[in-house]
């Protein structure tokens, strides 16, 4: 590391070189809502490319989209997109899985920036989707497959783009919603250009339900709070300045109740108190011949976490009534320097390059307490990570019909050094309306703090249980291959795309070592026996995971429409030949959508969510929701909506937790 420092120096020059070396020409940023619906995309490529052309799997959810669905959240707007599973189950998160690759190896960006979120491999991403104010989301770009060659770790399974509303475009409303979910009340405000500046004010509050899974166990309960500011100042028509600040705050709780033979009945009250603090600044600009941007970001997550436990049944001579069992103060960090160009040599050929510096930290200190008569359990864990990045991609138009594009990234991580992944994609017009798409690439995944240097003492029963991380891993890498074949033809489109994912140095949790009072090793968990258990990470698994993605759409006229998806998924542990957990052999989506037709339409959807062999804790779960919901616009300026989730109230029991027959509404009014 001491070696690289040059390397840095000069990595960090071109970072900042690609972004303002055109600051003589006029100029004008990427702009994520220059253009409208879901005809083209960003977040492929890095550039703004036709969704026909691109050859990547990419699937767009549009502001109309998530208002027909009175989406709570981000959650709620990707329930029905092919390959995707964010189902919550515990009623706590969701898991965020594309393509049956683990939640872990899903990028989660808004506006292409990365936000400070939980770490471990239980939580990473459970939580993101329902941090962001859906009064601010223009639109959701979904990226299938590995996109390490552009964005690097994390995205070896695909990427989330949450993109915002813009400053420059006028916007006003006000909006109310309510069910058995949650309450919300939101507004959205945005000046439009006024002269040079132009503003964007939004914010929203929610105050989520208390819901019991089974008896004395709940949801995650209470309040939340959401404002961001968004301040754009243009030069002139070309380039500009653009500083973004937002700010979320969570005060949540749950409550959970278990037996056990030893000590009887108890009870747990945990609470959630939680912040995000983000803060942007950004250069943009083009001329002729390039569109350039430098920006760096700061987002900061800190969680104070307390349960207290009460044992209700315990002998009177050890029962000394509530008291804390647990306590978790975690801060986890993020520092982003970025900058990127695009040159357009010709109309053939277009470049993009840039380089990235990316800071984390996370700093946690966890107390557990079993019992008041035994020691504390203290873990203190501070570190930090730095890693350096730079790429390249080329859009290559060869003819009228072959559009190719290879792109190749280096990433360097202090920890383990230096990574190179690389991708080639390519769409073949066979005609104006049919397509071939095809896309080979790998991908990777660097270790997070929490798995290199996790020191967490547990209290799991009767005994203590030692998470310590394990700084030898090495990062996951994939291979990831798929092709397509998409098209138009009348009234109906379709596409059809078989996957292939092999995934190896997985990193996982090390068999458990259990030990007695004395330190004496144990051939297995002993009830009542065992004192302390040491847990760890190791890179020892190898997946393979492939299937098949089938899309149709059809309009039968002005008034009616279907929509329909089905993903075939086999994903196994090639050392054990044994199903991963948590998917389904087959999933899918049917939508279908009526309305009026009139200047202000009535618009109701029926949708269907299904699974076929969902494998959760060695068992294989066969169940269908069907959700309905109504919206109207009343006039240009106010919509109301209403629904019902889970209309035949499917339950699976309680190892694996469904939500029930659920309502929403909601109003909402423009101005």
């Amino acid at each position: 590391m001491r070696n690289l420092n040059k390397k840095k120096i000069a990595l960090l020059t071109a970072c900042v070189v690609s972004a303002v070396g055109h600051m003589a020409f006029a100029a004008e940023a990427d702009n994520y809502d220059e253009y409208s619906g879901a005809d083209y995309v960003v977040t492929a490529t890095k550039t703004q490319i036709e969704k026909k052309e691109v050859p990547t799997a990419v699937q767009v959810v549009t502001q109309d989209e998530m208002k027909k669905m009175g989406a709570y959240s981000v959650q709620d707007a990707l329930k029905y997109a092919t390959g995707i599973d964010v189902q919550s189950f515990g009623m706590t998160g969701n898991q965020v899985m594309i393509r049956g690759m683990d939640t872990m190896h899903s990028l989660i960006l808004v506006d292409g920036k990365r936000m400070a979120d939980e770490d471990t491999p239980a939580t990473q991403n459970v939580y993101v989707l329902n941090r962001i104010n859906m009064a601010d989301v223009e639109r959701i770009e979904i990226i299938r497959g590995a996109g390490s060659a552009i964005y690097g770790s994390e995205a070896m399974g695909g990427v989330i783009n949450i993109i915002t509303k813009k400053a420059s475009k006028p916007n006003a409303l006000v909006g109310f919603s309510t069910g058995s979910k949650e309450i919300s009340e939101y507004f959205n405000y945005a000046s439009g250009r006024q002269g040079k500046v132009a503003v964007k004010i939004d914010g929203r509050r929610t105050k989520v339900r208390e819901r019991f899974s089974s008896p004395g166990n709940t949801n995650q309960f209470g309040n939340k709070q959401y404002l961001n500011a968004d301040i754009d100042y243009a030069f002139d028509d070309n380039r500009g300045l653009d500083i973004t600040a937002g700010y979320m705050k969570e005060k949540l709780e749950t409550k959970a109740a278990s037996t056990s033979p030893t000590y009887g009945l108890s009870t747990q009250d945990q609470s959630y108190n939680q912040e995000r603090k983000d803060f942007g600044f950004g250069y943009y600009g083009k001329d002729s011949k390039n569109a350039y941007t430098f920006r760096t970001y700061y987002s900061e997550l800190t969680k104070d976490q307390t349960a207290i436990k009460s044992y209700k049944d315990m002998p009177f001579s050890m029962r000394f009534g509530s008291f804390l069992n647990t306590n978790d103060e975690h801060k986890f960090k993020k520092l982003v320097i970025e900058g990127k160009d695009t040159y357009t040599a010709n109309e053939s050929n277009k470049i993009t390059y840039g380089a990235e510096y990316k800071h984390e930290t996370s700093d946690r200190t966890y107390r557990s307490l079993f019992l008041p008569v035994m020691p504390w359990g203290v873990g203190v864990s501070n570190h930090s990570i730095d890693t350096y990045a730079a790429y390249v991609q080329d859009e290559i138009q060869v003819n009228d019909k072959l559009l190719v594009i290879p792109a190749l990234r280096w990433d360097y991580h202090d920890q383990f050094g230096s990574e190179i992944t690389a991708k080639l994609g390519s769409t073949y017009s066979l005609n104006a309306n049919n397509r071939i798409k095809f896309n080979v690439g790998t991908g990777y995944r660097a270790p997070t703090l929490y798995e290199l240097y996790a020191n967490m003492q547990k209290a799991m029963g009767g005994m203590t249980v030692n998470v310590v991380g394990n700084p030898d891993l090495q990062p996951e890498k994939s291979f990831d291959v798929d092709i397509a074949l998409e098209g138009e033809a009348g009234k109906a489109n379709y596409k059809v795309s078989p996957f292939y994912n092999r995934i190896k140095d997985m990193i996982n949790g090390s068999d458990t070592k259990y030990y007695d009072a004395d330190g004496n090793l144990l051939p297995r968990y002993m009830p009542g026996v065992a004192a302390r258990a040491d847990s760890s990470y190791e890179n020892i698994n190898k997946a393979e995971i492939y299937g098949t993605e089938v899309e149709l759409g059809y309009n039968f006229d002005n008034h009616w429409n279907v929509m329909t998806n089905y993903t075939y998924l086999s994903a196994k542990d090639t050392d054990t030949d044994e199903r991963l957990s948590g998917r389904a052999k087959h999933s899918g989506a049917v939508k279908l959508s009526w309305t009026d037709a009139q200047e202000n339409p009535l618009t109701a959807t029926l949708a269907n969510k299904w699974y076929v062999d969902y494998r959760y804790s060695g068992e294989d779960y066969t169940y269908n929701t069907v959700n309905f919901i109504v919206d109207k616009e009343v006039n240009k300026n106010f919509r109301v909506y209403a629904g019902v989730d889970n209309i035949f109230d499917k339950d699976l029991g309680e190892n694996l937790w469904l939500d029930g027959r659920m309502w929403r509404a909601g109003a909402e009014w423009t101005f």
